[in-house]
């Protein structure tokens, strides 16, 4: 299966918002979302696709019925979440590859290509780990409950507390912990410079599909499309 350097995606990712935003046309959003289906389509992720595909439509059918109500307090509370939601949708698919298809440790060997400082290369890597990590946590808490017949209503805050957000906090933490222990064992507070089983250099694919990128927004934004 063909495979593109942690990098590409990092680099899309960080091009992404600035386009969009630069842009503030729907073109711009378009051409980002289908340049996101493209990456995962290389990546086989035919279904993810289509879940957000279908999360798009759901949330620009709802930006464009907060746009033409008349209810004011519903524009100015929802309508900039919305908005966001719908300009930040092709990072968050490139955000699924990086998380779901791309290991930790291809993800720090490629960082360390570039020389990027280790405590951002850290943040970065565990800040990608940390999420699904957490997400499983949450089922298991969930889980828990089932088990012992709690159910947790909106109308008992103090349940609530104790019984969901107090574990929460505190797996959060446990897993903040295991986290810095699990890269202290590998060996990332090392002077000395870290082998990798994985081979990230930058092939030619990489560079032609960050050329191909690069020459359409380029073309999107200095030629002014709306």
């Amino acid at each position: 299966m063909i495979k593109l350097n942690p990098l590409t995606l990092v680099i899309l990712n960080i091009l992404f918002p600035v386009v969009i935003f630069l842009g503030k046309g729907i073109i711009y959003e378009t051409i980002c979302l289908l340049i996101a289906i493209v990456v995962l389509s290389i990546y086989k992720r035919y279904l993810q696709i289509l879940k957000f595909i279908i999360w798009y439509i759901s949330f620009s059918i709802l930006a464009y019925s907060i746009s033409i109500s008349n209810i004011i307090w519903i524009a100015d509370l929802f309508g900039t979440l919305v908005y966001i939601i719908l300009r930040m949708t092709p990072v968050m698919m490139i955000a699924y590859i990086l998380v779901k298809d791309i290991k930790s440790n291809e993800l720090l060997s490629a960082f360390e290509q570039i020389h990027l400082p280790k405590k951002i290369m850290l943040s970065i890597t565990v800040a990608l780990r940390f999420f699904p990590t957490y997400k499983l946590e949450i089922r298991m808490i969930r889980e828990s409950l089932k088990m012992r017949n709690i159910n947790l209503k909106i109308t008992e805050p103090l349940k609530f507390l104790e019984y969901w957000l107090v574990p929460v906090l505190m797996r959060m933490n446990l897993i903040a912990e295991e986290m810095t222990a699990t890269a202290m064992t590998k060996g990332v507070e090392s002077p000395m410079r870290r082998t990798s089983f994985y081979s990230v250099r930058m092939r030619i694919i990489d560079y032609i599909f960050l050329i191909i990128v690069f020459i359409i927004f380029v073309f999107l934004l200095i030629g002014g499309i709306k």
